[in-house]
């Protein structure tokens, strides 16, 4: 999440969202909790929301796509402090897994083996988080390292590489490494290979029961 877009984000759901979502964006009799989004956990610097905005009865307000991915940012920030501070007084123990079993799952139907390692990224990662609610935090939202990127072949010239500047089901633009903006319209004729590292943790959110989880969090504060 960027803080500052966080910010900014937070003005627009002020003057466009606040009344059916509520306050702390968890919603109302007017409108859906947001926290809880299967849609906003999903999304990708808009590439969710953006398009749901577009198609949704009642969200006409006229957002302009930086809003939309401030808006994204917020609502990040939002879920983020709702999941580290469910009780203000005493947070939640996290640390009710079994470490095995989180290794199992980690090399196993998890497929985080395939990025990450024990001894490797992950070593010492238990030291380097004392409070398991963060690292809870970190291991199912992880901070972005780098943008993602994307490889455009257009139906005539060369396929071109550069990090994603902006991207839903009808467009695409990305910023090439001399810093050229290129954009397309999306169609059978526009190939899009996306290189997200974060991908395949946004697709586990899905597919988490809450006991993996905890095994996970386990596993990974055992990594001293």
């Amino acid at each position: 999440m960027d803080a500052t877009a966080a910010r900014r984000g937070r003005a627009v759901y002020t003057q466009h969202c606040i009344n059916c979502h509520g306050a702390l964006a968890k919603g109302t009799e007017a409108g859906p909790d947001l926290i809880r989004s299967a849609l906003v956990l999903r999304d990708r610097l808009g590439s969710e929301l953006g398009p749901a905005l577009g198609r949704l009865p009642a969200h006409n307000a006229p957002l302009t796509w930086a809003e939309i991915v401030d808006l994204t940012h917020f609502l990040k920030e939002q879920v983020e402090a709702t999941a580290k501070n469910r009780n203000p007084n005493a947070p939640p123990n996290v640390l009710t897994g079994d470490a095995g079993a989180g290794r199992a799952y980690f090399e196993g139907p998890g497929g985080c083996i395939r990025c990450h390692s024990a001894t490797g990224d992950l070593a010492g990662v238990g030291r380097r988080y004392e409070d398991a609610v963060d690292l809870q935090q970190r291991f199912l939202f992880p901070r972005r390292t780098r943008p993602p990127a994307a490889t455009v072949t257009p139906p005539t010239g060369p396929a071109i590489t550069g990090e994603i500047v902006r991207i839903d089901d009808f467009d695409i633009a990305i910023r090439d490494s001399s810093g050229q903006y290129h954009d397309w319209t999306r169609g059978p004729k526009v190939r899009v290979e996306i290189d997200d590292p974060l991908a395949m943790h946004r697709e586990l959110l899905d597919r988490y029961t809450d006991q993996d989880i905890h095994n996970v969090v386990r596993y990974l504060e055992s990594l001293k």
